[in-house]
């Protein structure tokens, strides 16, 4: 999930600021008077000039990153609003500006640094989370802005407070994770997003992520299915399951995401007979090396009439040559063979994989093999981003190629992407679409089917948060539009008691059948497919 947009544009003097250490306690002397434009503040929270109470302020926050960051923001927001203060979205009405930043690709990071300096400019007290800060404290531009770390979210008030006294707050100490049962207001009040974990397993050469995040930890199985459950009794329609890499959850605890998704879809509730109340779980990204030990686990989930047929797999490369490059410890084959049996074994099943154009040292050839393996799947959604040097990466350190050569790859893989038609076979047939919030540019409600296909309908304010069956009357290259149908005929009836579902023409119906025989099939395979791996198999 992206949010990259930049703010407003507003002038107004700079001002100046006292740098405190607080990584170990935040330290609140007994008289530390600083100056807010010509009015001093003191510790005890009382201004003498037009200052005010701690806790009554006005908070502007901006989220750049992915659904991790989006989740780290909403607790931020959940804690801040808790104890009072209070969110506000024009930034010019803002007493502070918390800003949650993401070190993925260089356009997020300038836009974010963007923000950061107009609120130098406009003498705006500003706190800046997330990974760009926590990656690298050093970042020219931070050194006179507070900071609240990755893992210190739970603490987010006292930076705040301090830094609307006048002081800079260097919060990045790294510690256990901060508890899922922290207050949160979602950014999406049908959406609970539940991060997993935070780190990885992996090493890869261009990540600044990893810098930020760290080794893989995991939340405990009983956090989680608490965490879900707590989100169920507030009416969320939605469970996104986030984290950096979720086929490696719980290898840190002695657990795997096999047990944790069996033991999700139980908590999940049946929807009334009007489509309300049900809850369906969308899987998060998972890298290929350690999902393969759980390929027959996965799709008997992704099975499941609760779960959205969608994975998210990032391939990044379809050269063996560029993927030692870039240290992502799997090989095409291997990555072919997730997807592979994904696609066979989960009937109407979305795949979305990511790309990265122009790596250091790509050749044609090595480009070449991965416009064939793009075209072999043919997948409906495909994030294709060309290479951009994170600073103190080791990637950073190799030849680049020409920067007319990757805007061509680029160019001629989007133009392969866009030319699939993975849709065309949707016209005519009725389908059941789940949802959400989100209104199209146009107004229109949008939903996705089972299999995450994007589904846009007249607008209907009874459809948030319930499921509907629609007739799908034509496609598009990214979605589908339709009209609600009744439920009330004797086949959509039939299909909802059934639980079952009907994606595309010609695709077989699943229902949530043969589970003790899956399992089983799951454990025997995971056991072999480890077993591969360590005899050296690719």
């Amino acid at each position: 999930m992206d949010i990259e947009d930049v703010g407003t544009d507003i002038d107004a003097p700079t001002r100046g600021s006292q740098i405190k250490d607080i990584n170990k306690a935040l330290v609140f002397p007994k008289k530390n008077i600083q100056k807010d434009q010509g009015h001093p503040l003191n510790f005890d929270g009382e201004s003498k000039g037009s200052g005010t109470v701690p806790g009554t302020q006005k908070i502007y926050l901006k989220t750049y990153g992915c659904s991790h960051n989006v989740s780290d923001s909403e607790y931020m927001e959940g804690i801040l609003s808790n104890y009072g203060y209070k969110m506000e979205k024009d930034p010019s009405k803002a007493d502070l500006w918390l800003l949650n930043s993401c070190t993925v690709k260089d356009p997020s990071q300038a836009a974010f640094m963007h923000l950061v300096n107009k609120a130098k400019d406009l003498g705006t007290p500003c706190v800046v989370a997330g990974c760009v800060s926590q990656a690298d404290q050093s970042i020219k531009g931070l050194e006179d802005v507070s900071v609240v770390g990755i893992s210190q979210i739970d603490r987010v008030v006292e930076v705040v407070e301090q830094t609307l006294q006048g002081d800079t707050v260097k919060l990045l100490a790294k510690k256990s994770l901060p508890a899922l049962d922290l207050p949160k207001i979602r950014k999406n009040r049908l959406i609970e997003i539940i991060p997993l974990s935070t780190g990885c397993l992996g090493s890869c050469t261009y990540c600044k992520t990893k810098h930020a995040r760290g080794k893989l930890g995991s939340y405990s199985l009983d956090a989680i299915i608490s965490r879900a459950q707590l989100a169920i009794k507030e009416g969320v329609s939605e469970i996104w399951l986030s984290s950096e890499d979720t086929g490696a959850y719980g290898i840190d605890i002695g657990t795997n995401i096999a047990i944790l998704l069996r033991k999700l879809v139980e908590v999940l509730p049946d929807e009334n007979v009007d489509g309300s109340g049900g809850v369906m779980l969308r899987v998060g990204m998972t890298n290929p090396p350690y999902i393969l030990e759980h390929l027959e686990a996965v799709a008997q989930i992704l099975n499941h009439p609760k779960v959205f047929a969608f994975l998210h797999v990032p391939v990044q490369a379809g050269s063996n040559r560029v993927l030692d490059a870039m240290r992502r410890e799997y090989t095409v084959e291997e990555y072919r063979r997730v997807v592979d049996f994904i696609i066979a074994h989960v009937p109407g099943v979305t795949i979305q994989t990511d790309i990265i154009c122009g790596f250091p040292n790509e050749t044609e050839a090595d480009f070449d093999q991965t416009m064939k393996l793009i075209q072999d799947h043919k997948l409906a959604t495909t994030h294709i981003s060309q290479f951009y040097p994170r600073p103190g990466t080791p990637a950073a350190k190799m030849t680049r190629i020409n920067t007319q050569v990757v805007k061509n790859r680029s160019k001629r893989l989007t133009e392969l992407f866009e030319s699939f038609t993975p849709y065309v076979d949707m016209p005519g047939q009725c389908v059941k679409v789940w949802f959400g919030t989100e209104l199209s540019d146009e107004g229109r409600n949008v939903g996705h089917t089972k299999g995450y296909v994007k589904v846009l309908v007249p607008k209907n304010d009874s459809l948030p948060g319930k499921s509907a069956w629609v007739r799908i009357k034509c496609v598009h290259r990214f979605h589908v539009e339709g009209d609600i149908e009744e439920r009330t005929s004797p086949k959509l009836v039939e299909e909802d008691k059934g639980m079952q579902t009907s994606e595309k023409a010609g695709k077989q119906k699943i229902t949530w059948s043969g589970t003790s025989a899956l399992l089983a099939i799951a454990a025997i395979g995971g056991a072999w497919l480890v077993l591969y791996k360590r005899r050296g198999a690719k």
